[in-house]
């Protein structure tokens, strides 16, 4: 397994989009974004390292102030700048032929501005990795460069997962399974076992790497811990919203999910709480990419996202590992019987929950912004209907339901589809159970099939 001087590094698929912006867009700065610890400067080195005669990484988070300032006040002498970099960091760049990369970028985003002035130098090539969270505030102080091209950098997915583990042969056949609509027959079983023990370890690099490394899950449980407790500091040194809002939210985003419809109530926070108070901290977690954010759209559509209802949502953790952590209390799950118990579904936690914020992980990781379906009955008191996912999907939107077991029923995405006869696609059914057609249009999954939609 390779590693570098900033961590494990893993194979990744959004490898290949960095490959393609270096190849074919490098005229352009890259942004990786992403939450904490997703492995974004990882891969700006692996590029660096492959691909360039040399690079520079400039570290917001240990800049001095004489580096800082040097993207301020003397980009009017970029001679001088670049010689002052070379000095500084020991390194020499060649024209045409290295890389800079400005890490943490949202710790000092005037960087941002800076960089129109670089790239209309064309020396070299650029890649800045952040959250976008910290710079929303400042962004209306400077000047953004239009010329950034974006690349989400999420957690593992399954299929990365098996890869870190060694395992190049099971998600293939998966894929084949999915395209083909063939059954896997015990085999299903045997990779459902696999995906809970993804779910458990999640698909965050140090915790990946703490359980192949050691084989063991506390240690991975420890690594899980540590990110948390990045993401709580973040929480503390951001002055955008108030923190203890902030924590408040994140702390609820378990319990709210674990109710039956998993809806995330305001009122669960403070009793008199307007969504107005709190907007800007679920804000600053979402752009923060620690949640994703789910709303409910009232009218199923190519451009379902017009029926939106913004006061209605759900909140998911970015990755489900760190979901079972959060949810269990940080620190509390370092006995290994535990983990054995819940991966073999004999502590009775709630699958649903869990089984849901995956589904949803792997939905943003692949693409799709996340919607719900909810109608309330004529008094409003009451959910008379309730989709879990929307999907866009050749024009059509396709219903996602996600069973917390190898219960079959579907009677909510029937009465769905015969509300909206014209507008629903295939409708998905995820499942303790093997692929199969279950009526009509409607596909039974095994839940780690859910990244293949």
């Amino acid at each position: 397994m390779e590693k570098n001087e900033v961590g494990p590094y893993f194979e990744r698929k959004v490898y290949s989009e960095i490959l393609d912006w270096q190849q074919n867009h490098h005229s352009d700065v890259l942004f990786l974004q992403g939450a904490h610890r997703v492995g974004k400067t990882t891969l700006a080195e692996k590029v660096a390292e492959e691909k360039y005669r040399s690079h520079i990484r400039v570290s917001f988070d240990k800049a001095s102030d004489a580096v800082k300032d040097l993207f301020v006040n003397h980009l009017e002498d970029l001679d001088y700048f670049f010689s002052f970099l070379q000095a500084h960091y020991r390194k020499v760049l060649y024209p045409h032929e290295s890389l800079i990369i400005l890490d943490e970028i949202q710790l000092f985003p005037p960087t941002r501005q800076a960089l129109k002035t670089l790239l209309e130098d064309g020396r070299y090539d650029y890649i800045e990795t952040g959250s976008t969270a910290s710079i929303a505030k400042s962004s209306g102080k400077i000047l953004i460069p239009s010329e950034e091209w974006p690349v989400e950098v999420h957690p593992l997915d399954f299929e990365e997962f098996l890869w870190a583990l060694g395992d190049r042969t099971t998600f293939p056949i998966i894929r084949s399974a999915f395209q083909k609509r063939k059954p896997l027959g015990k085999l299903a079983q045997e990779i459902m076992l696999r995906y809970r023990q993804y779910l458990l370890i999640g698909g965050m690099p140090q915790s990946v790497k703490a359980y192949v490394t050691d084989n063991n899950y506390s240690q991975c449980e420890n690594a899980k811990k540590k990110i948390l407790a990045l993401y709580r500091e973040s929480i503390d040194a951001q002055t955008y919203v108030p923190a203890y809002k902030v924590h408040n939210i994140l702390d609820a985003v378990p319990s709210e999910l674990n109710k039956h419809d998993k809806r995330f109530m305001l009122s669960h926070l403070k009793s008199d709480a307007r969504l107005r108070d709190y907007a800007a901290s679920f804000q600053w977690l979402s752009l923060s990419k620690i949640i994703n954010q789910s709303f409910n759209a009232a009218d199923p559509s190519a451009a379902i996202n017009l029926s939106v209802d913004d006061d209605q949502f759900k909140c998911f953790l970015v990755d489900t590992g760190l979901f079972i952590t959060l949810a269990f209390g940080e620190g509390k799950l370092k006995d290994e019987s535990i983990y054995e118990k819940i991966l073999k579904d004999k502590l009775h936690l709630n699958e649903g929950m869990v089984l849901e914020n995956a589904v949803a992980q792997a939905l943003v990781a692949h693409g799709h912004p996340l919607f719900f379906y909810e109608r309330l009955d004529s008094a409003k008191k009451k959910i008379e209907l309730e989709i879990d996912f929307q999907i866009i999907q050749d024009g059509k939107v396709s219903p996602v339901e996600v069973k917390s077991s190898s219960d079959e029923s579907h009677d909510s995405i029937d009465k769905y589809k015969k509300r909206f006869p014209e507008k629903i696609g295939t409708r998905y059914l995820l499942y303790d159970g093997d692929i199969q057609l279950l009526d009509g249009d409607l596909l039974g999954l095994p839940y780690f099939m859910g990244e293949l939609l």
